[in-house]
């Protein structure tokens, strides 16, 4: 199945070469959860961050859906 990921902020440093500014497609197979995801992208899931899935938040367990867009954020503080 194909998704798209978009990394923001410190994030994008971890986009495969070839890859757009912000974003990448993914061949995943199905039933890939986010935190596959992540591992396949070698992001550390230690690192603080905001996973959304077509705009809703989702935990690193979800399963990701062909069409799917996996946006990660690092967290957003202010007042």
């Amino acid at each position: 199945m194909k998704i798209e990921v978009k990394l923001f902020a410190n994030f994008r440093e971890y986009l495969p070469p070839g890859s757009d500014k912000y974003s990448c497609a993914l061949e995943l197979e199905e039933g890939t959860t986010i935190g596959q995801t992540l591992d396949r992208l070698q992001i550390p899931v230690a690192i603080p961050m905001i996973t959304l899935v077509n705009g809703l938040h989702r935990s690193f367990e979800d399963v990701l859906h062909p069409g799917d867009s996996l946006s990660i954020f690092p967290p957003v503080a202010g007042g």
